[in-house]
């Protein structure tokens, strides 16, 4: 009686380990969360009708004086930019090596001669919110396999077959939830998308009708 009390509760110790692995996993996954960054810090400008033909945007100052990473979309004239500040000023540039400068922020700051620039509302990146959607999934789906192990391998008699029951039951789960997760990230995705393309012709309508 004696051995069986001392195999159950180094079976419950194994278990009580096993479980603790699996969250320091979940922690240590390429799903997690806290790693995700967040497309809404971006901030971006509407160049159509600002910016000169022929020149370019060759770099992007904030207020305080630094550099500001950027994307500009040739095709839509939007000007992404991934610093946050109060205001932006861009250097533009022609191939002949001309300068201009487009100022991009509120109007009291640069006063009522500088031209008005648009500032959007930055679209949801349709990839980010996939992989949102299906890092959720992923931990709730091993939480879930092991819970299922944890309770399957509880009321193991001593004779390990609870285990191993539990630990292909738990590895079940965790995979058809995966799968189940990943398809959902999918979905989630190609929604963000399809919305995307509609916001975006809903900006050019509007901006085409507002064109003189």
């Amino acid at each position: 009686m004696e051995l069986q009390d001392n195999s159950k509760t180094f079976l419950f110790c194994r278990v009580k380990h096993l479980i603790r692995l699996a969250f320091l996993a979940l922690l240590a996954s390429p799903f997690s969360l806290s790693a995700e960054r967040s497309i809404m810090d971006a901030v971006v400008y509407d160049l159509r009708g600002a910016l000169t033909d022929g020149f370019e945007v060759a770099a992007v100052v904030t207020d305080a004086g630094e550099l500001s990473e950027f994307t500009f979309d040739t095709a839509s004239s939007y000007l992404t930019l991934l610093k946050p500040a109060n205001f932006y000023y861009a250097l533009c540039m022609d191939t002949a090596g001309q300068l201009a400068y487009l100022y991009m922020g509120p109007k009291e700051v640069a006063g009522s001669n500088e031209p008005f620039i648009q500032e959007l509302t930055p679209l949801p990146s349709a990839a980010a919110q996939g992989l949102k959607t299906t890092g959720k999934g992923y931990l709730i789906s091993l939480a879930s396999g092991v819970v299922v192990f944890a309770a399957i391998a509880a009321i193991d008699d001593g004779s390990g077959f609870a285990v191993f029951l539990g630990f292909f039951t738990g590895l079940l789960v965790a995979s058809v939830g995966l799968i189940v997760s990943v398809a959902s990230g999918l979905v989630k995705g190609a929604t963000v998308a399809v919305k995307n393309r509609s916001e975006i012709q809903r900006r050019e309508a509007q901006r085409n009708a507002s064109t003189p």
